[in-house]
């Protein structure tokens, strides 16, 4: 059992970094917040922690809005906007709570504005390499069956990788063609997947076995947790062995594939967004965009009327400007 962190009134101006944390992760704790978010408020915490030490600020009533803009400005030559906007979030959650249990007078973060993000284009894979991807795995050996149910899984359901990795046996509805995942925020959501997943997750299960004390539906050699670091590595390399370029090859990639394809195959946004698990329909509009994009593109290589060339009646070409 963890020590409980107490604070008298007078005491408040002398707390540390490392104290602060300490009570931050006891809310965390909670608050019921998953393994996976508390890990990443840790690790945020840590990191901003290493800066404080080199700037010799201790106490956490010490840390002001310039000191916060200098770390934010020093992230900014390593890391991308999103990073530094979670950064942001994360640091700015922390020093909310502290002011709210009144260790400091208020939050920094009243004075420093939300850093702003670049909008970089989202790359799905194209039809051509998917099927590309999907052909890589070796399926003899259960490694590459794995990998292929997961590929498989994604590109139908659009699930994001953790939620893939803590899909449970008991959640699978084969009758229904339904799974109950648990996303972000500790919210469960039922996804349907189609009859092709259907098979392919079920000839893995039949693969997998039973595994005593073990109810977690994709694992290691070991009957463990499938780590997610290894689907990401490989992922990238059966991208470079069918030769896939101009794109990222990663779970993310046909998370993204599969909802800009599911807009152009005539799913509707508020599906979409229910699948997905998103919260708002922001990102949603962005797969929209993606899609209309694509049907573009192909009436400009598909326009019957301009593969016709000279079309009967017109009297010239025309250049518009």
């Amino acid at each position: 059992m963890g020590k409980i962190v107490k604070f008298g009134a007078a005491a408040t101006s002398e707390v540390t970094f490392s104290r602060a944390s300490e009570a931050f992760r006891l809310r965390c704790r909670a608050q019921n917040l998953s393994p996976l978010t508390c890990g990443w408020y840790a690790q945020i915490l840590e990191l901003f922690s290493r800066f404080l030490e080199a700037q010799e600020v201790a106490l956490i009533r010490e840390v002001t809005p310039d000191l916060i803009r200098l770390y934010l400005d020093e992230l900014r030559s390593r890391n991308s906007s999103g990073t530094i906007a979670r950064t942001y979030g994360a640091l700015r959650c922390f020093f909310g709570f502290l002011a709210r249990e009144q260790l400091i007078p208020q939050s920094p973060f009243l004075l420093v504005e939300k850093p702003r993000m670049e909008h970089k284009l989202i790359h799905p894979l194209s039809l051509d390499q998917a099927r590309l991807l999907l052909s890589a795995p070796n399926q003899k050996r259960f490694i590459g069956q794995r990998l292929w149910t997961i590929m498989v899984l994604i590109m139908d359901s659009g699930l994001r990788l953790a939620e893939v990795l803590s899909l449970r046996t008991d959640r699978i509805n084969f009758e229904g063609n339904a799974l109950r995942v648990m996303g972000k925020g500790n919210k469960e959501r039922e996804v349907p997947f189609g009859t092709t997943s259907k098979q392919a997750l079920w000839n893995y299960v039949l693969r997998r076995g039973k595994i005593p004390g073990q109810d977690l539906l994709f694992v290691n050699q070991y009957g463990d947790r499938l780590c997610r670091r290894w689907v990401d590595r490989a992922f990238k390399l059966l991208g470079e062995k069918v030769g896939i370029q101009g794109v990222r090859v990663s779970p993310h990639t046909l998370r993204h594939t599969f909802a800009t394809q599911y807009i152009m195959n005539g799913g509707d946004a508020f599906s979409l967004q229910h699948i997905l698990g998103h919260s708002t329909l922001e990102m949603v509009k962005v797969y929209v965009g993606l899609a209309n994009r694509d049907v573009v593109l192909q009436h400009q290589r598909f326009s019957p009327i301009d593969r016709m060339g000279m079309v009967p009646g017109s009297k010239r070409r025309v250049l518009v400007r």
